[in-house]
Order: structure tokens, then sequence, then C-alpha cells
């Protein structure tokens, strides 16, 4: 399962973006906010660290539906953001030319829409961890740490540290692959 996600976001984000390198750090970064996400819930509900402040006691294991879930979720949360900020750094790349520009027009353009989705999604997911059954708190623990970090330190730290890093070459296509892809436009003008 982890296989199929991770190949369909990397399609996804080639498709849409046209650059194999930038839909590989996309993908990538997804996993680490997975991994982190994962290592919260290890932390809380199994090793039971901070456990009383969201009130319940640790069983010492996650439940069996919740690796296979919570991938797949914070995942699916982490391309949506992922897709929005490529997409607006990729509109201003084909408009100016310069990554650099294409990475803090993104910023300016997204950013505070990201950060502020990301507000209220961990708000949500909040109220989830302060309900009485023990996955509801998983869930809402592990997804709002989840979103957390990916839309602060991943999508708008990281990711945009390294597209600006890698320069003109995260926008470059290959000419076989340029023939093969599908024109999508993100262009509002």
């Amino acid at each position: 399962m982890i296989g199929v996600v991770l190949g369909l976001g990397f399609v996804l984000l080639l498709v849409a973006l046209r650059a194999p390198l930038i839909a590989a750090l996309g993908t990538a970064a997804g996993l680490l906010s997975t991994g982190a996400a994962f290592g919260v819930a290890r932390l809380v509900f199994q090793d039971g660290h901070g456990a009383a402040l969201p009130g319940f006691r640790s069983q010492g294991f996650l439940d069996g539906w919740a690796p296979v879930f919570f991938f797949a979720m914070i995942f699916a949360i982490a391309m949506d953001y992922t897709v929005f900020l490529l997409a607006s750094a990729k509109e201003h790349y084909e408009r100016s030319g310069d990554p650099r520009e294409a990475m803090v027009g993104a910023l300016a353009h997204s950013g505070r829409v990201i950060f502020a989705a990301a507000g209220v999604m961990v708000a949500v997911f909040c109220t989830f961890a302060l309900s009485g059954p023990l996955p509801p708190k998983e869930m809402g623990i592990v997804l709002g740490v989840a979103v957390l970090l990916d839309a602060v330190l991943v999508r708008l730290v990281l990711l945009s540290v390294l597209l600006r890093l890698t320069g003109r070459a995260a926008w470059r296509t290959p000419a076989w692959l340029d023939r093969i892809l599908p024109r999508v436009t993100f262009s509002h003008g």
C-alpha cells in the first residue's frame, strides 16, 4: 500500500508539474511528515509519554488499523499542501523563468493560506484528541501533529529550501518525458 500511495503521489506531481526532481522532492517530503507522525504515535500511544495530558493510559501498542490509516491520511493531506504550493511556484516560474522568484512568489501567494488551513485542521484534530475513546484520541493527536509539522516545517520551510538549492535543475524536464506528459496549466490569466 505504501508503494502504491508513493507511486501515485509521484505520478500526480509529475503530470501536474512536469518536473521529475520536484515530483521526487515533494513525494520524499511527504515521507518526512509521515515518519515524524509515526514517531509521535509511538512516543505517546505505545510508550505513554505525555499520555496523562489528553487523559488516557497507554496500552503499549498502536491499534492495528492505525499505521495504514495514518499513512494514507497524512500523505493525502501533505500532497494537498504540496500541490497547492508547487502549482503556485510553477505558475511564478513560467512567468519569470527565475527559480528564486518562483519560490518567493509561491510562498507569498500561498504560504498564509497553507498555514491558515493547517491551523484549522490542527484545531479540528485537537477536538478528537479531547474525546473519550482511545481511537479518536490517536487520530486527533497523530494527525494534528502531522499536519502541523508538515505545513510549517516540511512544506513552508524544508521544501522551499530544497527547491531554492536545486535552482533551475528542479524545473527541467527531459525531452523524452516532455513529449509523453500531458500539458497542465495553472495560470489564472
